[in-house]
């Protein structure tokens, strides 16, 4: 027996079988690519015969992972401003820093009290950590700042904030804040693109006919506790309807496309 032969032989054999093996696995990676890409020109073409337009957000985040963060207790802060008096309390086992001021910090019926209130966190007030105009309610009278995490703002989170009071006349002279910190990163993962996010509330029957889709790239609770929390990247996606004027905010986990609040 032609050892040699039958060596070379299996050698062969081993080489075509690993070919067919790769042809085997790219015709199905092709192919899979091929069936998103289907799936989602049907997705958008039936939202676009839905009248849902989507405004596009132009974010360069494309790897994000977990951040681990710890609630403040908000004793190292600065209680110095000239103007301001403290008031460092708890409520449910959370710091909150109250403060008041002397004088109105701006007028919301003012155009640019937004720039204000700004101009006050940067120049005067000088907190730790980076806090963004999130939102006004007039039928609670307040103001809220969201904390952020490296340029993306924690959403919808007690612990990272800072809320104005708003008078009956329209002044604001007080404000509450609270502060995570000690933030940690976890390894970066690939994050589901804002398509993806609509795309997924879209097929659970989320977004009515005639609305307007709006989408930011920021952070959300995933796991909370006493003194931790552990944050997820995730796509707060904002749901207007043109026809009953009804707004919902929907989050959806940008790492493994979940609806984190999918019961509202």
């Amino acid at each position: 027996m032609n050892w040699g032969k039958i060596k070379t032989m299996f050698i062969y054999v081993f080489i075509v079988l690993n070919i067919i093996l790769l042809s085997f696995f790219i015709y199905t990676v092709e192919k899979n690519s091929a069936d998103i890409v289907q799936e989602k020109e049907i997705i958008e073409k039936s939202m676009a015969n839905d009248n849902i337009t989507v405004e596009e957000n132009y974010t360069k985040k494309d790897n994000l992972g977990y951040v681990n963060v710890t609630i403040s207790d908000l004793k190292d802060i600065k209680q110095d401003v000239a103007g301001l008096n403290y008031d460092l309390t708890k409520s449910d086992k959370t710091a909150i820093l109250k403060v008041t001021s002397e004088a109105s910090l701006t007028n919301v019926n003012k155009n640019n009290y937004k720039v204000d209130l700004d101009t006050f966190l940067l120049e005067r007030f000088k907190p730790s950590a980076n806090y963004i105009f999130s939102s006004y309610d007039s039928n609670k009278k307040e103001i809220i700042y969201d904390q952020q995490v490296d340029g993306l703002r924690i959403f919808s989170n007690n612990n990272a904030r800072i809320v104005f009071r708003v008078e009956d006349n329209g002044d604001v002279k007080s404000f509450e804040q609270t502060l995570v910190t000690n933030i940690r990163k976890d390894k970066n993962e690939t994050l589901v693109t804002q398509s993806q996010a609509v795309n997924r509330l879209y097929h659970e029957d989320l977004i009515p006919k005639n609305s307007k889709v709006k989408a930011n790239l920021g952070y959300y609770t995933y796991i909370s506790q006493t003194e931790n929390q552990v944050l997820i990247p995730t796509w707060n996606i904002v749901i207007s309807n043109n026809d009953s004027g009804e707004i919902k905010n929907y989050y959806v986990d940008a790492i493994n496309l979940d609806i984190l609040n999918k019961k509202q």
